[in-house]
Order: C-alpha cells, then structure tokens, then sequence
C-alpha cells in the first residue's frame, strides 16, 4: 500500500515538472515574439491565495508602452492573452493609482509595479557597466 502511494506522488511529481516546463517553453516563445516589437519589461506577482499574474510590457525607445500581455491564473494551463489596458502610457510614469484607474486588480497593479522596478533596475545596471568601462583601468 505504502509503495503504491509512494508511486503516485512521483508519478504526479514527474507529470507537474513535464507540464511546468511546457508552461514555461510557451512563455518564452511569447517573450520572443513580443521582443520582434521592442523590449519587453516583465513584471511578476505572487499569489498565496489569489491567482499569480506575469505582466509583458513592450516598449518602445521612449519607454511607451506598445504592447502587453498578461499570464495570470492558477494552473500550468494558464495562457497568455492581450493585455492593452496600459498601452500607450510610460512605462516609469505608472504608479498604482493610474493602474487602479484603469481597472487592473490587485496582482494586475503589482505585476505593472514590478515590471516597472524591474525596468529601472535593469537601466541603473547598465548605467554601472558603461560608467565601469569608460573609466580607465587603474584609477
């Protein structure tokens, strides 16, 4: 009996770990194709008892947004769909309450957020990296 559980929880582990990554190869190819478009900021929010939600926010050199998507739901089958709520907008001049304006939920406006944080910790980085290559070595 014992053995026969304990073959069940791996059967249902292998089954979890097959259908998480091809979650996961579905999003990068979504990734992909929204980077055809510009860069592509991407924003997370956990849920603990709500369903998590991943925020794709295309911009363009100005930082407008030009395109989204949104993944948001509780299982591996969750796809992504069209998320134009905050298209045409600066990605850095959004804050929570233009999101909650716009109708966006909880973990809607705390994906954006985070797309957002992310986008400007990624542009302070690359600032250090060039501000390291442009000083000469030595000094």
């Amino acid at each position: 009996m014992i053995g026969m559980l304990f073959l069940a929880a791996i059967v249902v582990w292998v089954m979890q770990t097959l259908l998480a990554l091809w979650q996961f190869r579905r999003f990068n190819r979504r990734v992909k194709a929204l980077r055809r478009f510009g860069r592509v900021a991407i924003g997370k929010s956990k849920g603990r008892f709500l369903a998590g939600a991943i925020v794709l926010l295309c911009i363009d050199e100005d930082c407008r947004i030009i395109k989204g998507e949104l993944l948001e739901g509780v299982t591996v089958f969750a796809k992504c769909r069209p998320f134009t709520t905050l298209n045409e907008l600066n990605l850095l001049s959004i804050h929570k309450s233009i999101c909650e304006e716009r109708g966006l939920t909880r973990q809607q406006v705390r994906a954006a957020l985070n797309a957002r944080q992310d986008y400007l910790s990624y542009q302070e980085l690359q600032q250090e990296k060039r501000h390291v290559s442009v000083t000469p070595a030595g000094r």
